[in-house]
């Protein structure tokens, strides 16, 4: 006689096996839990955080070193290949996180200060450098970019023309920020935010910024090892 096994991917006989994906399926989709990504030259930085009404835990801070190839202009090489590394992490730790925010190095965008007619909303701004017809001077196309515009107001442009306002353009290659949509998208994750590492730093300074005076500025200076 056999015995039925009372472990594993059965119950007396049944096949379970599917249920437990099921169930860790339901679990990843009702999480609020977001796993953090951050794509270095060199290695792969991972945690959890959890959001609740005290603020964001972070938990299972991990850094994965890699080889150089891992990576392309600070991106994943091989989106398939990354996308199953971070798979792996999170079953591992047991994270049934369904949504990540990725930081990329500052690298690998462009940025520049441009001058545009003052008085546009966010959505005008970005409207008036796309069209080629306002000679916005650039070193390559908006359109094949993913980029972001963030008025300025600093001690170098704050006396300058009423009629126009600084802005800076960050732009990374749409090529490669596909390539990070991709990886997410093989790791059946839903990708919550996509932003420069320099611009991440700044969030952690943010009431500083709010409240400086209008010839003030602060000075932010991340140290690499190389």
């Amino acid at each position: 006689m056999t015995a039925t096994p009372l472990v594993g991917s059965t119950f007396f006989g049944l096949d379970i096996s599917q249920l437990g994906k099921a169930l860790l399926a339901f679990r990843r989709h009702v999480s609020k839990r977001v796993l953090l990504i951050e794509f270095c030259s060199d290695a792969l930085l991972l945690a959890e955080a959890m959001i609740s009404e005290q603020g964001v835990a972070l938990s299972h801070l991990s850094r994965i070193d890699l080889p150089a190839e891992a990576f392309e202009r600070g991106v994943p090489a091989s989106p398939a290949r990354m996308a199953r590394l971070i798979q792996d992490f999170c079953a591992e730790k047991k994270i049934p996180a369904n949504r990540a925010a990725v930081v990329i190095p500052p690298e690998v965008a462009f940025h520049r200060s441009v001058e545009l007619p003052a008085g546009l909303c966010l959505d005008q701004a970005r409207t008036f450098v796309l069209d080629p017809a306002n000679g916005v001077q650039l070193p390559f196309p908006l359109i094949q970019t993913d980029f972001d515009l963030f008025p300025l107001t600093t001690p170098s442009t704050s006396q300058q023309r009423v009629d126009t306002q600084h802005y800076m353009i960050a732009a990374a290659p749409q090529v490669l920020v596909d390539r990070v949509v991709q990886t997410l998208e093989l790791a059946e994750m839903e990708l919550q935010g996509l932003e420069l590492g320099s611009h991440s730093l700044l969030r952690g300074i943010a009431p500083e910024l709010l409240v400086l005076s209008p010839m003030e500025v602060i000075l932010v200076l991340e140290l690499l090892p190389e």
